[in-house]
């Protein structure tokens, strides 16, 4: 049975301080996301990088702006000067949640593009929140109006109301538009949906032990999540780390004892332990 490394200190750490931050530091703890990927990441060049961005869009005196104006001061730099675009060729590659890489190649998944968004006008001073928009993350400025919706995919383009309910009925036409799914997204659930995304992009390419980490920070951002337990158990398995995965079961089967597939969960445990048994 092979040892694996299915902790990232590195990332870890990153993501305590992050969201240990008051407020949160949503830079750091989506470096953390990269750090699963690359333990020598540059945090260095990441913050100087969005803070020549900052600047430039502060130059602009966004301040003196309304909504409208800020939200076009952040597009003229980002989209219009600096070129960040969704990446619509290689959407679900893993590289598209990494900050870091977001930053150089200037293309990524909504949610990164976002989390770009959202640090560059923290620096600029410009009010900005992210929006857990249903299969597409979004960005909005408080405005007289009550909020202005920014698309950081389509290089900062405006969405009306109409707009978002078109946006909607393509990304998620199983969900009815209500104006809640417009509602300021937490640092916490901003970086949880970054984690899930590249946990997906790694099983679909069969990188189980990367994959594993990824659900390594989700459980460090909700240690008992039972879904989760069950995912990196189901991942562990796989990759033969018996007994990795039997205490994962285990704690669904203490956390959940009357859980619908607690059955499931037993004949997993007892085969686990089978396992273990033959190889000692």
């Amino acid at each position: 049975m092979r040892s694996l490394a299915l902790h990232s200190n590195r990332a870890r750490a990153l993501l305590a301080e992050g969201l240990g931050s008051e407020p949160p530091r949503l830079d750091l703890a989506a470096c953390a996301v990269a750090a699963l990927e690359d333990e020598g990441l540059d945090l260095g060049r990441v913050l100087h990088t969005l803070d020549s961005l900052g600047a430039r869009v502060r130059a602009l005196e966004p301040g003196r702006l309304d909504a409208l104006g800020r939200a076009q001061a952040l597009r003229r730099v980002l989209a219009d000067e600096e070129g960040f675009w969704g990446d619509t060729d290689t959407y679900d590659a893993p590289e598209n949640s990494f900050l870091d890489r977001v930053l150089l190649r200037k293309k990524g998944l909504p949610i990164t593009l976002a989390v770009v968004y959202l640090e560059v006008a923290r620096r600029a001073g410009v009010p900005l929140f992210g929006v857990s928009f249903p299969g597409h993350f979004l960005v909005a400025c408080p405005s007289e109006e009550g909020k202005l919706v920014v698309d950081p995919f389509q290089g900062g383009k405006i969405l009306t109301e109409a707009g978002c309910q078109d946006l909607l009925a393509k990304v998620a036409p199983q969900v009815r538009f209500q104006p809640r799914l417009l509602a300021p997204a937490p640092a916490k659930v901003i970086v949880w949906r970054m984690l899930n995304n590249v946990k997906r992009s790694w099983l679909v390419r069969t990188q189980g032990e990367r994959a594993a980490r990824a659900v390594d920070l989700l459980l460090q951002l909700h240690p008992d999540h039972p879904g989760e337990l069950r995912a990196r158990a189901t991942i562990l398995s796989a990759l033969g780390a018996y007994r990795a995965a039997l205490t994962d079961v285990e704690r669904c089967l203490e956390l959940s004892p009357d859980a619908p597939d607690q059955a499931q969960l037993e004949l997993t445990a007892q085969a686990l332990r089978h396992r273990l048994e033959f190889l000692n």
